[in-house]
């Protein structure tokens, strides 16, 4: 009865709950990354009070952009990330989920880079044209792979595009995926190295690359709209990094221990698995490395991740 009610309390502050991890993790990211460069760096909360000061300020459409697309495809964005990072959330609490959710999940997170390009592309400025083209460019890179990956432990999990059949599977098995078979190691690494760029982070921000295109789709967003679309790329990122932490590494199973009886403390495993993820796929990465160009990440994507999941491919059908 206590679980019933804790997950009715978690699907209805579920949008919350992603609002404020997203921004959270946001917020230790930016302070991590200026520790490692030896610098003070901003209050961990600081994307909160980014997000406030931005929602406060004027709502400004440049005369050349197609106001309609322009305006709503922030919020589309928006939500689009949130649902799609809430739903792996809370299937590790209410401990179900629907059938083919796996989908619906891969669906609501290549949105906010749709729209990001749209938004580019609508404002009617040649440096969000120049981003949107970027985009398209590094969606087509890492997409190929990063969908590999997850076909492959939806096969490994029984054929099943569910969140909670794959979270089961490991549990039954007492391990990760990741730590479990060659082939899904494999598969963990190459989804691992997607994600910098579908959080859009150095050395792969080369849509919006600040020095280079001026913020890229972004250029001409400003107020509540920048607000949106910033919370649309940390609630991604964010939704990147659970999906690894449930998919790949679901590290309560090594338990062994039914997760019906430690929900949260499950919740709790799972957002320190994130965090650790999101320190080496983003942090660390945006903090040693420089920008990419756009070639040279295309090549990198087709030529490394692209091989691992050539390889997960095959040890899969091994057997192993």
């Amino acid at each position: 009865m206590v679980i019933d009610i804790s997950a009715a309390l978690l699907v209805a502050f579920s949008f919350p709950m992603i609002f404020f991890f997203s921004l959270l993790f946001e917020g230790i990211d930016r302070k991590l990354h200026a520790r490692m460069q030896k610098r003070i760096g901003p209050p961990i909360i600081q994307p909160f009070y980014d997000f406030v000061k931005l929602f406060n300020k004027e709502r400004i459409v440049p005369m050349t952009a197609a106001s309609g697309i322009f305006t709503t495809i922030t919020f589309i964005a928006a939500v689009c990330s949130i649902l799609g990072a809430a739903i792996p959330l809370i299937t590790v609490v209410i401990q179900t989920s629907i059938i083919g959710d796996l989908i619906l999940i891969l669906y609501l997170l290549a949105m906010p880079s749709l729209m990001m390009m749209v938004g580019g592309s609508s404002s009617g400025n040649p440096y969000g044209a120049i981003g949107f083209s970027r985009m398209m460019t590094m969606v087509i890179a890492y997409e190929v792979p990063l969908l590999t990956s997850i076909i492959l432990i939806s096969l490994k999990s029984g054929f099943s595009l569910t969140c909670y059949t794959i979270i089961l599977a490991q549990v039954e098995m007492k391990s990760c995926f990741a730590f479990t078979y060659p082939s899904m190691a494999f598969a963990a690494a190459t989804f691992l190295l997607c994600i910098p760029a579908g959080a859009g982070v150095v050395p792969f921000d080369i849509p919006e690359a600040k020095t280079e295109v001026i913020h890229g789709p972004f250029i001409e967003y400003g107020g509540p709209y920048l607000a949106l679309m910033k919370l649309a790329k940390s609630a991604l990122t964010f939704a990147l990094i659970f999906l690894a932490s449930t998919l790949f590494f679901f590290v309560p199973a090594l338990l062994g221990s039914p997760i019906s009886s430690e929900v949260w403390a499950s919740l709790g495993v799972c957002l320190l698995v994130a965090l650790i993820v999101m320190i080496c796929t983003v942090t660390v990465p945006r903090t040693i490395f420089a920008r990419l160009k756009i070639g040279q990440a295309f090549k990198f994507y087709w030529l490394i991740p692209l091989v691992l999941a050539i390889l997960s491919v095959a040890f899969f059908l091994v057997g192993m």
